[in-house]
């Protein structure tokens, strides 16, 4: 014992080297048998003893067992075994870098470490040696993987919910008192924010409140527009600081509204202050109208005092009725688009896009739904492996059989977080129904690089040939037939969607610059900033008949069931002297988009 050094210890004490400890916890973390046990631990004395070691402490006798194993060849067990965490080197870079192009605070620094572990973490225990390669080779991007062992990914909230019962009390350690109903505008408003800010502690992504001008109408009546103004200026500015106010960066929230009363609405009994129901939704039309005529005079007051609002983030939902009605409103909204286009249109003339929509939620029954997790494909590599149209379909279903199985841990871990009471928000219950209903959620798959993978593999773009494009066609179809297998087979909603996450597409084409360079090369990109089309998308370098373009994609939105969004240039159109609200209305009543952004 007098050639071991002594140990110092996390606690703060020092004490004697135990090797009967090492060989406990090998036992305990590896599943190896004791044999091999005894074998690694024999053999860590014996080099610490050998390199005449001074000083240990728990994680250096860990570093050494760690090497042992792998030299050892077990691999897997050493995973187990390691520690998780970081380089000294990179933790202090964070705290001394001068981010001068964004917000840094203490909250934050706390955040990004813990996402490194949590990310780690996944690797290391979630994940196994195929998935983890996948994700870290570039073949697909697992969403949110730091959040993997812990939250959802998007949610949808009905706000009825809220304003039926106000905010849900929780216990998780401290009791939090219920907020009862609100009794008027303001406190509808204030509740619908607190939720959001509340909310944000046990997801990942993007939160939405739709139909938000229906559901509020009920609340304006006896007010004055100022009022109105006013209540409506504090619920953008609340939700814009939703940032500050939690200490990270936090994605956007969306706000869905339509001056119209949906048929689907029409009948639908409708919550009134304090909780009450008073008629239905369709006793409360003027009131609608008033009350997005606020919105969109507020937001064209914000968006001109911010250019690039990211958050909250405006859907307006077209449909016909919207055309004939509103002039006034609508001058206000073709305002809004040609100085910021910061807002989103849904196009509710596209009736089976509307009645999926309003089948859900225009009842009285709160339906909360939303995305439990996205995998994001990387299209062109399986291009570039496969060389071939029949084997890239081989390739492209053993991906999604990856995907359904990342899915399958996914769920059984939100199960478990449910269950043990992580998550105490979501837990919560609304009349005894669950907030977060874990069966009503969807798993998505997304996707980068259709037009590169059709140009590899037909020598075309999607838009240079008939064939081009129908061969894009047939690898859209296919997923969604893959995801209407998977979603037979294991009986949980699979959809395609498409990609958000820049950090999948930055990724995609960083990694394949280093293994298939000669590849990219042969898609005549500009390989000074070489970019991946983002998901359906044609390339943005090319001259495209506008009409021709909105058919085609058109038909891709029809495919993606989770939403698809084209991006429309407000200077194309000038420069065409293509007016803005014949455009749209085209768009609205003759396309099949889902959903438009205009750009400037």
């Amino acid at each position: 014992m007098d050639l071991l050094p002594k140990v110092f210890r996390t606690e703060g004490n020092i004490t004697d080297f135990d090797s009967a400890q090492i060989y406990e916890s090998l036992l305990k973390e590896t599943g190896l048998n004791e044999r091999d046990v005894a074998r690694i631990t024999e053999l860590v004395v014996r080099r610490i003893i050998n390199y005449g070691i001074k000083f240990l402490s728990g994680p250096h006798i860990r570093e050494i067992v760690c090497s042992i194993l792998s030299e050892q060849h077990f691999e897997d067990e050493r995973k187990l075994y390691t520690r998780i965490g970081m380089p000294l080197m990179d933790y202090e870079k964070i705290l001394e870098t001068n981010l001068s192009d964004r917000v840094i605070n203490p909250e934050k620094i706390h955040h990004w470490a813990a996402n490194k572990i949590s990310e780690e973490y996944a690797h290391l225990k979630l994940l196994n040696n195929e998935e983890s390669k996948a994700h870290l080779a570039g073949e697909i991007h697992i969403d949110g993987l730091n959040y993997f062992d812990s939250r959802p990914l998007n949610q949808i909230w009905d706000v009825r919910s809220i304003l039926k019962i106000g905010i849900p009390s929780f216990y998780n350690g401290a009791s939090i008192f219920k907020i009862k109903p609100a009794s008027n505008l303001n406190e509808a408003v204030s509740h619908i924010c607190k939720w959001a800010a509340m909310i944000q502690s046990e997801f990942y992504g993007i939160h939405s409140f739709d139909f938000l001008t229906i559901f509020l109408a009920p609340y304006i009546r006896n007010l004055s527009i100022e009022q109105i103004k006013r209540t409506l200026r504090k619920l953008i500015y609340e939700i814009n600081h939703l940032s500050v106010t939690i200490g990270r960066n936090i994605p956007p929230v969306s706000i869905s509204s339509t001056p119209s009363i949906f048929e689907g609405f029409s009948e639908t009994p409708a919550i009134t202050p304090n909780g009450k129901i008073k008629g239905t939704y369709g006793d409360y039309r003027e009131e609608c109208v008033e009350l997005f005529d606020a919105l969109i005079n507020i937001n064209n007051e914000v968006n001109m005092s911010v250019k690039s609002l990211k958050t909250p983030r405006f859907h307006i939902f077209l449909d016909q009725f919207w055309f004939n009605e509103y002039s006034k409103t609508k001058e206000k909204v073709w305002d809004e688009i040609e100085k910021t286009g910061n807002t989103y249109f849904s196009n509710f003339c596209n009736k089976k896009y509307k009645d999926k929509i309003l089948k859900q939620i225009s009842t009285s029954h709160f339906f909360n739904t939303g995305i439990l997790q996205n995998v994001c494909l990387n299209l062109p590599r399986y291009a570039y492996i496969s060389k071939s149209k029949d084997r890239f379909f081989e390739l492209l279903y053993e991906k999604m059989l990856l995907c359904s199985e990342i899915f399958s841990k996914k769920y059984k871990i939100i199960k478990r977080r449910l269950e043990s009471k992580h998550l105490p928000l979501c837990g919560s219950t609304i009349n005894g129904f669950p907030v977060f209903n874990l069966d009503n959620q969807k798993f998505t798959v997304s996707f980068v690089g259709l037009n590169e993978t059709v140009k590899f593999l037909t020598n075309n773009d999607l838009h240079e040939s008939s064939d081009s494009f129908a061969f894009g066609v047939k690898i859209v179809k296919e997923l969604r037939d893959i995801c209407s297998d998977l979603s037979e087979k294991d009986k949980k909603p699979y959809f395609i969607s498409e990609n958000t996450s820049n950090k999948g597409l930055n990724r995609f084409i960083q990694s394949d610059l280093r293994h298939f360079k000669e590849q990219i090369e042969e898609l005549n990109l500009d390989m000074k900033n070489p970019k991946y089309s983002n998901s359906v998308h044609f390339r943005n370098d090319i001259n495209i008949n506008l009409d021709k373009r909105i058919k085609e994609q058109g038909q891709f939105h029809q495919l993606i069931q989770m939403g698809a969004i084209e991006y429309i240039s407000v200077q194309e159109l000038q420069e065409n002297n293509i007016n803005l609200y014949d455009f749209i209305k085209s768009i609205c009543e003759n396309s099949d988009l889902a959903q438009i952004k205009f750009i400037e």
